[in-house]
């Protein structure tokens, strides 16, 4: 991406592999919302970029050093990978003070967001190879996984640490935070709810309530676990539309977790409203800015809401993905959200199909 808009193929040396690095050979990246805002302009970044953070590859080269994985799990040549591309300094503040979020490191890294003006210029999954940096955490796919998965386990990290910020411990018999048998509504029914609907179902939810414009993507929900779904367009205005979610969850008093993944101020202004009194909304969708909301503070005093928010996910958060992955492959579709594959030269078409909605998730094939 030379600027935001235009996008080029363009042809870099491969680095030598140091003795902490690892070489890999990109299979496929997916185009993410994020990279679509980043293509609009949306995201301030050094240009240009080799865009794509959430791909699998298999090893060509490691360095002597290497040995195992993030998890511990031994790796060699052939070995299919995928990479969690945000790496931490380990050195400023936040990385010393406050280390479980390491999302707040002032120096952060992400593969997929640095310009190539930076060495190792190999940083994102929309390129035929990728350095692993000895700073960073990539992971080791089961022998039983396709491969196809590793370019999932990034977005349902996203999906899954959002559902987990709804966890209070200790209290889910008491109906406070999420625990099994509740109830859970997930607005927007692109990738990032669609997985956070599998979440939902995995971790035992009673009721699952799908909220989307298009039928079609409400019809995959059902697929992935929603017990019931909402169509916006059946509703003339949000009154009604909250009011149809809160009619469905906990026989009409509300669900007990709202999880926001549409990213549209407008979705936030009415999720807030969606929960039962004393529940939890969960803001995952706006990682990119997409403008201001109007709300009334009132009513998440007097109705108790708790407002959680959920940025990104720590490198861990991949192991949650490929248990969900690998224990739920045959229960749910998860291969079918892959309904536009093109190479390099056709990545243009790709991001285009992502931003229009005509796919669920586009991917690239280096």
């Amino acid at each position: 991406m030379d600027e935001p808009g235009t996008l080029s193929v363009r042809e870099f040396d491969v680095p030598e592999v140091g003795p902490n690095e690892v070489l890999i050979e990109v299979e496929l990246c997916g185009v993410c919302g994020t990279d679509v805002h980043m293509n609009e302009g949306g995201m301030p970044l050094d240009f240009p970029v080799i865009p794509g953070h959430e791909f699998a590859g298999r090893i060509v080269e490691t360095g002597e050093a290497v040995a195992t994985d993030f998890a511990g799990v031994a790796v060699e040549v052939g070995d299919a990978v995928t990479v969690c591309p945000g790496r931490a300094c380990g050195e400023c503040w936040y990385c010393n003070n406050v280390p479980a979020r390491p999302t707040a490191c002032l120096d952060r890294t992400v593969y997929g967001f640095t310009g190539t003006d930076r060495e190792p210029t190999l940083r994102g999954g929309m390129s035929e190879y990728v350095l692993i940096e000895g700073n960073a955490d990539f992971f080791r796919l089961p022998d039983d996984l396709d491969i196809d998965y590793g370019a999932l386990v990034e977005p349902l990290a996203v999906a899954s640490y959002a559902l987990e910020q709804s966890f209070q411990s200790g209290l889910p018999f008491a109906r406070e935070g999420y625990g099994p048998g509740q109830s859970v509504a997930v607005q927007g029914s692109g990738p990032i709810g669609l997985l956070t609907v599998a979440t939902a179902h995995a971790t035992g939810a009673s009721e699952i309530i799908a909220i989307d414009m298009v039928e079609e993507r409400l019809e995959l929900a059902r697929k992935f676990g929603a017990t019931r779904t909402v169509n916006i367009r059946d509703y003339d205005d949000d009154e009604a539309l909250i009011e149809a979610v809160r009619s469905k969850g906990n026989d009409g008093i509300g669900p007990d977790v709202v999880v926001e993944a549409v990213g549209h101020p407008s979705a936030f202004e009415q999720g807030l409203r969606m929960p039962r009194n004393g529940g939890t909304l969960v803001e995952v969708g706006h990682f990119a800015d997409a403008g201001t909301a109007e709300i009334n503070p009132t009513w998440i005093v007097q109705n108790d809401i708790s407002v959680e928010s959920s940025y990104v996910y720590p490198p861990a958060q991949f192991r949650t993905s490929l248990s969900l992955l690998q224990g739920y492959r045959d229960d749910l579709p998860f291969l079918e959200l892959f309904d536009y594959r093109v190479d390099l030269s056709e990545a243009e078409s790709a991001f285009e199909a992502q931003a229009t909605g005509d796919s669920y998730r586009a991917t690239v094939h280096p």
